[in-house]
């Protein structure tokens, strides 16, 4: 069986399977982060909770001596 699975690369060329996939991915990606937007569970664009600084949260005094 191993032996003739190198025909199925007469059939389908690697460089064109491979931009069909990556072309099919982003879409699939684009499509699924618009579908979450687009609830308002999911939206993390309009809910309402501010993104928190780490800087501004630790705050460094100096030390006198």
């Amino acid at each position: 069986m191993n032996e003739k699975l190198y025909k199925i690369w007469m059939l389908v060329q690697p460089g064109m399977a491979l931009t069909a996939l990556s072309a099919f991915l982003i879409v699939l990606g684009l499509s699924i982060h618009l579908i979450l937007l687009s609830t308002t569970e999911f939206n993390w664009l309009e809910d309402g909770i501010p993104a928190v600084e780490v800087s501004s949260a630790v705050q460094v005094v100096p030390q006198q001596m």
